[in-house]
């Protein structure tokens, strides 16, 4: 299991495909819990080498949001 609170990776794991198993609320924010993330795709999230559609990226990130809240 990968859990993140940065909504920024989690939109773009979304966008790559990768599946959302739950979202544990803290308040009105939420720790994004992922299974089966490699670490590779984390290390190369953090160096800036992913690339997702904007469109879609922006579509995740405005549903994380609303789901975090909820």
């Amino acid at each position: 299991m990968f859990k993140t609170t940065d909504i920024v990776l989690a939109a773009t794991l979304k966008v790559l495909g990768y599946s959302l198993v739950e979202i544990e609320k803290n308040g009105n924010k939420g720790t994004f819990c992922f299974g089966g993330i490699p670490s590779e795709v984390v290390t190369d999230y953090d160096l800036g080498k992913l690339l997702v559609e904007p469109s879609a990226f922006n579509s995740a990130i405005k549903a994380l949001t609303t789901a975090a809240r909820r």
